[in-house]
């Protein structure tokens, strides 16, 4: 019988631990829904509007594909969100519209305290795996 699992999110910026944490999320999702957030990270001009320089978002989409080919040869398909400005809140606030069961977010061990992903497991609203 399998177990529900729920969504998962990724949050993914192509380092090696983002890569990894990919896979975990595969493995968690068993071929269920992932998906896949970058964020890139920029200040607002305005409420909630932002400038963002096209080699930003040319390197957002190419991230995203990688991504999503990565997944793929997992054998999941993967729902991919584009998102700017504060990357812990964006990727908090993706969270919170899909109603994810899980986090996965890759982790520096020597910049694990008070980087994105210590403050990702102190607010997030559902369970974070943070790969290292």
């Amino acid at each position: 019988m399998r177990t529900e699992r729920g969504k998962v999110l990724v949050a993914y910026d192509g380092s090696p631990e983002a890569q990894r944490a990919l896979h975990e999320a595969a493995a968690f999702a068993h071929g269920g829904d992932v998906a896949v957030v970058h964020v890139i990270p920029a200040q607002s001009v305005g409420s909630r509007l932002v400038s963002l320089s096209d080699d930003k978002q040319d390197r957002q989409r190419r991230l995203l594909r990688e991504a999503a080919r990565i997944l793929a040869k997992t054998g999941v398909e993967a729902e991919i969100v584009e998102a700017a400005g504060d990357p812990v809140t964006e990727i908090l606030a993706t969270s919170e519209r899909l109603g994810v069961r899980l986090l996965a977010v890759g982790g520096h061990r020597h910049q694990f305290r008070h980087g994105i992903a210590d403050r990702l497991v102190r607010r997030a609203p559902c369970d974070v795996l943070v790969v290292r």
